[in-house]
């Protein structure tokens, strides 16, 4: 479970309760986070997935207004024409 620049108020690990809910479950998951600075949020996606060797990404998918995606992108548009590894989306 992989969350990017989360809130610096938190303090806990976003996503910890998900991944004990899974790993309860035998689903082999670890919680971790990392800044995204100036990378965009689907290319740190796919980058960390290549680093670590994860063979599957499971994520929602929401789109933003035409003119917020063509001048920033979108995480979702970036790992549907970029994957590398299976991708499972749910919205």
């Amino acid at each position: 479970m992989l969350t990017i620049d989360p809130d610096e108020d938190t303090q806990r690990l976003p996503g910890a309760e998900i991944a004990r809910h899974l790993a309860r479950h035998g689903v082999t998951v670890q919680a971790a986070t990392i800044a995204g600075a100036d990378v965009a949020v689907g290319d740190l996606l796919l980058s960390y997935a290549a680093d670590h060797s994860i063979d599957l990404i499971v994520m929602g998918a929401y789109g933003h207004s035409r003119l917020r995606e063509m001048v920033l992108g979108g995480a979702t548009r970036t790992l549907l024409k970029h994957m590398t590894v299976p991708v499972l989306l749910s919205h």
